[in-house]
């Protein structure tokens, strides 16, 4: 989805999130653009896929509480041999007349039970939303990082196309010193220059060998940042990889932005604010959970039981049946059920606070990301003029030195200005395209693109 802010977004308030699902691996891109670099994060990134299993154990969850409106059915067995004594044994004789008594004893036992709450004050009907919404916030909380990770992949990017400009920039300024000094040691040789003249040159073209070797070097530190992003197991990209070179933002492709529509994006897509405001209704199901125990409780049991001496050949005579209704009402619990319903609304109270904090960060964040965006605007439109006066400069005093009109100083003076002006440029560039990123993690419209297609088409527009 193009960066430019054009619409509204109206939408349910929990999207399922489509596959991550990218057609090739990062061993097999020779050229790697942001996009493909997001994606595959996304669907390797180890952090991400721990979430992911955070929310299947929250889903389980909810099946646990949907089993509660389920009868539960217990069948048992026993088996039992036993010895009576030699003491008892003749007592019972006596009773019996002389009559000989069998001290070995076997009894068997089946049992099959099943009880069925009927009601519960609504206890499994909030614990059920509590569940559910449980879910929903871990779902919440995985977006909210995948809405960080496509952020820090794109300033990792970004970072590394900074090293590669800066290199570029390095490299033409080592260019233009080293045909300097051949040219200086031209006019020694011939008697027209000085010694002086070639070896300020070579200085200069040390210092710019130097700025190459920190521009390699913070390449190589931020693939390495990206590579651990992309999940790669080696801790390091594919060796021959390159990255995308960015183009020139031109001021055709700058558009007003509008705080009303982004703030309103922001209040539908956040996946932070979703998750308060998740919670505020989690805390809602608790209040209601804590107030079934003034509520009495209805329950209906039955059970089938046979009960066997001797032998483990039951019959039909052996067994018999119990069916009850049960209630139960608890009149005083010291208190307690009270405490806790009081607990309840104290916590929903303190959700409804963090919800109100929440939406002012959230607000306030994306002002500032306009803010910013706005300012790397007008930035790199005043470094983008400013580089072609200092290259015009350069080359007037350029052509003023080679006419002896202008000094060496001052075209070393010349020379660091244009490479001072054009990182100052690339730097606007790389501002600008990280703070553009910035404001749709800001508003939450970076996760967009992966969200369900039927959700897409019934919820926003």
């Amino acid at each position: 989805m193009n960066w430019k802010i054009v619409f509204f977004f109206i939408t349910v308030m929990s999207f399922p999130v489509a596959p991550i699902a990218t057609s090739k691996t990062l061993e097999e891109v020779d050229l790697l653009d942001l996009a493909t670099a997001q994606q595959i994060a996304l669907a390797d990134n180890p952090s991400l896929a721990a979430a992911a299993e955070r929310v299947e154990q929250a889903r389980q969850r909810i099946e646990q509480a949907r089993a509660l409106y389920w009868p539960s059915v217990d069948a048992g067995g026993a088996a039992a041999s036993g010895r009576m004594s030699a003491h008892d044994a003749a007592a019972q004789s006596m009773l019996l007349g002389g009559a000989d008594i069998d001290r070995n004893s076997e009894t068997y036992r089946l049992s099959l039970g099943a009880s069925w709450l009927l009601f519960d004050g609504f206890s499994r009907k909030f614990s059920n939303l509590i569940a559910e919404y449980g879910e929903q916030e871990t779902e919440q909380a995985r977006r909210d990082g995948m809405r960080l990770l496509l952020q820090s992949v794109a300033e990792s990017y970004y970072g590394a196309q900074l090293a590669l400009y800066n290199k570029a920039i390095a490299e033409a300024d080592f260019s233009f010193n080293s045909k300097q000094a051949e040219e200086a040691k031209a006019s020694m040789d011939a008697g027209a220059g000085s010694l002086s003249a070639v070896l300020n040159f070579q200085v200069q073209m040390n210092n710019a060998s130097t700025d190459i070797l920190l521009a390699e070097r913070d390449y190589d530190l931020a693939l390495y940042g990206l590579a651990v992003l992309l999940g790669c197991e080696s801790g390091k990209m594919p060796d021959g990889l390159e990255l995308v070179k960015m183009e020139m933002v031109g001021e055709s492709n700058f558009t007003p932005l509008s705080a009303e529509q982004l703030l309103q994006a922001a209040a539908v897509h956040r996946p932070d604010l979703l998750l308060q405001e998740i919670s505020l209704q989690r805390a809602e199901s608790t209040v209601g959970a804590n107030r079934a125990s003034l509520y009495p409780q209805l329950s209906l049991n039955g059970s089938v039981d046979g009960d066997r001496f001797d032998n483990m050949a039951f019959e039909g005579d052996d067994f018999g049946s119990t069916l009850s209704v049960n209630l139960s009402y608890n009149l005083f619990r010291g208190g307690g059920d009270q405490a806790r319903i009081a607990e309840a609304k104290a916590f929903r109270r303190e959700t409804a606070r963090t919800l109100d904090q929440q939406k002012n960060k959230v607000q306030s964040e994306v002002r500032q990301a306009i803010t910013r965006l706005e300012q790397a605007r007008a930035q790199l439109k005043l470094q983008r003029a400013s580089v072609k006066l200092v290259e015009q400069s350069r080359d007037l005093v350029e052509e003023g030195y080679k006419a002896g009109q202008e000094s060496l100083a001052r075209l070393n003076e010349a020379q660091r200005d244009l490479v001072r002006t054009q990182s100052r440029l690339v730097l606007s560039l790389i501002s600008l395209y990280t703070n553009r990123q910035g404001l749709r993690t800001a508003t939450g419209e970076s996760l967009i693109p992966y969200l369900s297609g039927d959700e897409m088409e019934n919820g926003t527009q």
